[in-house]
């Protein structure tokens, strides 16, 4: 049977405006609800960008208000 754990919870601590540094959450990869509480629970305490992504596809099913809008900065930055 496949492992249900193949979730990633990763963030960046502190003020999105000044720290970039990736953290993957100890316990990763976790099952899809651990990942979305914890980061659900990262957001509310302090804004700082988290997501949650697949482990082998990379592919997202959660970011925070702070990531998108990271995302969108850097992309209006790469297409400027």
């Amino acid at each position: 049977m496949a492992t249900q754990n193949v979730w990633n919870l990763k963030y960046v601590v502190g003020n999105p405006a000044m720290f970039s540094k990736v953290t993957t959450a100890a316990g990763s990869p976790m099952k899809r609800n651990e990942a979305l509480s914890g980061a659900q629970t990262i957001e509310a305490n302090g804004g700082w960008r988290v997501w949650v992504e697949h482990a082998e596809t990379g592919k997202r099913i959660f970011e925070s208000d702070a990531e998108k809008e990271y995302s969108r900065v850097m992309t209006e930055i790469v297409n400027s």
